[in-house]
């Protein structure tokens, strides 16, 4: 099809005026409705060829949107990750540092997290905050290993007590217990300690066993 052009620079432009004949000749006059003088061009390539080609008209995200969630670790003893606490921590925003008081649950291990919502960045255009995830890293106790909610310990006991039988002090996470040594204990033996391990995060109500 002839089109009138004029060349302003390196880009080609086409007359507005002459679109309608344009589309006209190519679609049988199914745009003859349109003033493209009058702004439809844009609107027309934008709901035609929008999904087409990525890009016929420019659309924005309206309404609010959550914030960010931010992470970071939270370093406890073996005594705060068995009984909880309190800790204070301290997060080094672009407005300066932020201080929180937060409380970590009983039985928390290294590896698990603590979410506290709403405590993250900002919520955007009316959006409801982010939330904090703290990272848990529980230290070593001397003597004591941990697996799961159960915790392993052991005792030293004479010769003559494995032999003939007796009992022994042993410590535990809650204090030393009285624990009976079977005549003809073998080195290596264990002996399990009902409830004396650590107390489930889940569930309060359930405690690990202790074997020595």
């Amino acid at each position: 099809y002839e089109m009138q052009r004029s060349l302003v620079g390196s880009e080609m432009c086409i007359r507005d005026s002459d679109l309608g004949d344009i589309f006209g000749d190519i679609f049988g006059g199914g745009f003859g409705g349109f003033d493209f003088n009058g702004g439809d061009m844009g609107d027309i390539f934008g709901d035609i060829f929008g999904d087409i080609f990525g890009g016929g008209r420019s659309r924005s995200r309206s309404g609010p949107m959550k914030g960010a969630n931010v992470r970071t670790a939270v370093r406890i003893t073996f005594e705060e990750a068995v009984f909880g606490c309190d800790k204070m921590i301290t997060l080094q925003e672009a407005g300066g540092n932020r201080t929180l008081k937060v409380h970590i649950p009983a039985g928390i291990d290294t590896g698990q997290s603590v979410r506290l919502r709403g405590k993250g960045h900002p919520g955007i255009g009316g959006g409801e905050p982010g939330d904090l995830l703290l990272k848990a890293k529980v230290g070593r106790k001397p003597g004591y290993e941990r697996k799961g909610v159960d915790v392993y310990t052991t005792v030293s006991i004479p010769y003559t007590t494995a032999a003939l039988g007796g009992e022994t002090r042993v410590s535990t996470l809650y204090g030393d217990v009285s624990c009976k040594i079977k005549e003809g204990t073998q080195s290596g033996s264990k002996i399990r300690l009902r409830g004396k391990g650590i107390v489930s995060m889940k569930n309060p109500n359930v405690h690990g066993d202790q074997y020595v």
